[in-house]
């Protein structure tokens, strides 16, 4: 998850407290213990991003703005219209990133701490190694400027990105007709844990992060019926130490 908790700490909370009341996989016990770890990790990727990150990106679009670049400033539509436009062509980039996550050896070092969590809530969300922020900082620069977004405009993908990815990630028991329609224009809690399971067919599916039309386009949607009988996480990274701050930093050196 790539922003601060600020914004999205009360919409956090009120999941984490439904988790308890409606969980998909009941009977889960230490989950304060569980979300701790996450906070911190996400602490840092905050401190991270606003001390280094938000600069560079600031400055990349401040440059693109003064030489008229991206699509956003071609296409002959309303503010509205653009926005729309370019946002759901930065959520292809995320997905084609994400991809990427699970196929170069290199990026899949960092990913995989954000994969190794074996209780899969809605603070899982928060777990993302810093290495990777930094690398996705860094390398959606060019996606931005071709694009043409400025920075309320990825303050405001940002935003729904960060909501999207609390509600798919959480254990909330979502009632499965529901979560069928839903999936049907954005990921779900049952989408995404197909995407969390041990087993590698499934967790080389279901990559979108807001809109699920770019799995179904580039075939890589994938159901399933029983998805409480999904193991959750990955074949290795499975011991307690794993589950810890220190575990999750360590993990792409190990």
């Amino acid at each position: 998850m790539n922003d601060s908790l600020y914004f999205i700490s009360p919409v956090l909370l009120c999941i984490f407290i439904l988790e308890g009341l409606f969980p998909h996989y009941p009977g889960r016990t230490a989950r304060l213990r569980h979300a701790a770890p996450h906070v911190l990790t996400a602490l840092l990727n905050g401190l991270v991003k606003w001390g280094v990150l938000s600069g560079l990106t600031i400055t990349a679009i401040a440059w693109g703005e003064g030489r008229s670049l991206g699509l956003a400033r071609l296409l002959p539509f309303t503010y509205a219209a653009r926005t729309a436009a370019v946002l759901a062509l930065f959520d292809l980039w995320v997905f084609l990133w994400h991809r990427a996550n699970h196929r170069v050896r290199f990026l899949s070092l960092f990913h995989r701490a954000h994969h190794s969590d074996t209780a899969m809530d809605c603070t899982t969300a928060l777990r993302f190694h810093p290495g990777e922020l930094i690398l996705s900082a860094f390398i959606r620069l060019p996606a931005v400027l071709l694009l043409g977004l400025t920075f309320p405009q990825l303050c405001l993908y940002e935003l729904v990105l960060n909501l999207s990815i609390l509600f798919h990630h959480s254990n909330l028991a979502v009632p499965k007709a529901w979560d069928r329609a839903l999936s049907a224009l954005i990921v779900t809690p049952d989408m995404h844990r197909v995407h969390h399971s041990t087993e590698a067919a499934e967790t080389n599916s279901n990559f979108s992060s807001v809109l699920s039309v770019w799995d179904r386009l580039a075939g890589t949607f994938r159901t399933r019926e029983d998805t409480r009988g999904i193991t959750l996480g990955l074949p290795v990274f499975r011991e307690a130490k794993w589950q810890r701050f220190r575990g999750i930093l360590i993990t792409p050196l190990q």
